[in-house]
């Protein structure tokens, strides 16, 4: 597997492998690209893809001076990191936050399909985007805590699932040294209080029409950060057109619970789209 880190040009931390059309992979809040590992072996075998860490992340670029935490701005700057590469379309699957921006490049033309993996942006009421934004919050808080309590203890694979037991099933395969570095991004996420204040008030996502693109919304049937019932069903009113898939046994986060599953997925919709 190679990887291509692009560190100059104001291009963060990204990965690129494989040939054929391009595929975008946009990680949730707070994480990176290096969530995607256990699927890239499987999609780069189809596709040129190209996992980036979303700007204001540990390690992604910074968003341009002056310009709001916004998710309209951070579609601007994926879309415009993507032009630096070379890229004017592509097939784009995003998990959480990476989902809804996937949906949003959708509705700016520059997705030729889209695969969203428990896509975040689907709330009713002000109560429901408190409750899904109060987790975040928390933890923002008592992150640095954690990390001093428990850095040494990763190396236990029950204490890693544990740990992780909100957004995964199976926090034991995440290597350790993964695991604290997905720890330490969080606390680096520069965009985290500014982005879910902005969330809040322009959120929810709204309606969707995109003539000609496959969109597929899929949702981890064991989510507890973004609950189906609760905030799913809000989403797919948004967003008419999408197929749903229901993935069986994973978490919100679902790559390293089922990379199969998971690039069969996105596989199919970027298949389907030619």
């Amino acid at each position: 597997m190679h990887q291509h880190r692009h560190d100059g040009a104001g291009l963060g931390d990204a990965y690129e492998g494989g040939r054929g059309s391009p595929l975008v992979l946009l990680h949730g809040l707070t994480g990176t690209w290096h969530i995607w590992k256990p699927v890239l072996g499987l999609l780069e075998q189809h596709h040129r893809v190209i996992a980036i860490t979303l700007p204001g992340h540990s390690g992604g670029p910074s968003l341009p001076s002056g310009s709001e935490a916004s998710i309209a701005s951070m579609a601007d700057a994926v879309i415009a990191d993507l032009r630096a590469r070379g890229v004017d379309s592509a097939h784009i699957a995003g998990n959480s936050i990476g989902g809804w921006l996937a949906l949003e490049l959708a509705r700016r033309g520059f997705a030729l399909s889209v695969t969203a993996l428990s896509p975040a942006g689907g709330w009713r009421s002000a109560e429901d985007y408190r409750d899904v934004s109060r987790p975040f919050r928390m933890f923002h808080y008592l992150m640095p805590l954690l990390l001093i309590l428990l850095g040494a203890f990763t190396v236990f694979a029950g204490l890693r699932r544990a740990l992780v037991r909100q957004t995964m099933e199976r926090g034991d395969r995440i290597p350790a040294a993964e695991l604290l570095a997905s720890l330490f991004a969080f606390i680096r996420t520069a965009v985290l209080l500014p982005l879910l204040g902005s969330m809040g008030r322009d959120g929810p996502f709204q309606y969707l029409s995109a003539p000609g693109v496959p969109i597929r919304i899929a949702w981890s049937a064991c989510d507890r950060v973004i609950p189906y019932q609760r905030y799913g069903t809000a989403m797919l009113e948004r967003v008419p057109q999408a197929e749903l898939v229901m993935l069986a046994g994973v978490g919100h986060v679902p790559m390293y619970d089922d990379p199969e599953a998971v690039a069969a997925c996105i596989l199919e919709v970027t298949g389907a789209a030619g």
